[in-house]
């Protein structure tokens, strides 16, 4: 009896430790596996990122051969001179001068019964109409939060923010125009809906005998535009 518990015991701690032994192996190489699917995972990485290279020098390398040819042209200094001409108009140029700043802010004050909180909140078309007063009577250059306004510029509600350029910006928000303040101020003054988002908003302006407004920073790109020919 006492020997068949022995051999029994024998048999169980062979059979455990096989066990045991196949555990390990298994993990092992579990753990080979994974190292060798992110070795490929890497190496896939390394391959697109080094034809991503050679596409952007090809494309540098294009870009290139295209200047030095437009700089041996009879005709660049005129090019250079109307480019000159118009990097004010494009908001490519910081300007200085006297004009008036609007500072919208949302609103603190008490809700009636079932009123929505969004109501005293500063929103994309309070901005745009107070550009669009400003640009009528004569603005020369706007900025929003630092941001250079020009015809390619986005403003547009996210959430509680607003993005400017792509930027999200939080209230309050800070306008700055340079151009004739009297005409300015009084087409905010009189303008109803002005008037009337000021009762659920904070809308304050006053004129300003020196302002500075920065170029414009970001990326100048047109997906869907094309130039168009003039003339014949």
């Amino acid at each position: 009896m006492h020997k068949s518990l022995t051999a029994f015991l024998g048999l169980v701690a062979l059979v455990v430790g096989f066990l045991i032994t196949q555990q390990i192996r298994t993990v092992s190489a579990l753990q080979h596996t994974a190292q060798v699917q992110e070795g490929r995972t890497l190496s896939k990485l390394v391959e697109a990122a080094d034809r991503t290279n050679v596409q952007t020098e090809s494309r540098l390398g294009a870009i290139e051969a295209r200047l030095a040819l437009l700089r041996h042209l009879p005709n660049v200094g005129i090019l250079k001179s109307r480019v000159n001409q118009v990097r004010p108009l494009a908001g490519l140029t910081r300007r200085g001068g006297a004009g008036i700043v609007v500072v919208l802010h949302d609103g603190a004050g008490h809700l009636f019964p079932g009123e929505p909180p969004a109501l005293q909140l500063v929103h994309d078309q309070y901005v745009l109409r107070v550009i669009a007063l400003l640009s009528s009577v004569g603005a020369q250059a706007i900025s929003i939060n630092g941001q250079r306004y020009t015809a390619t510029t986005s403003i547009y509600c996210a959430g509680p923010t607003i993005r400017i350029n792509g930027i999200p910006y939080a209230s309050p928000f800070v306008i700055k125009a340079i151009g004739p303040t009297r005409a300015m101020m009084a087409v905010l003054k009189h303008d109803p809906d002005i008037q009337g988002w000021s009762q659920l908003v904070s809308i304050r302006f006053h004129s300003a005998r020196s302002l500075e407004v920065a170029p414009y920073s970001g990326l100048i790109s047109f997906s869907l535009a094309k130039p168009a020919k003039i003339g014949g």
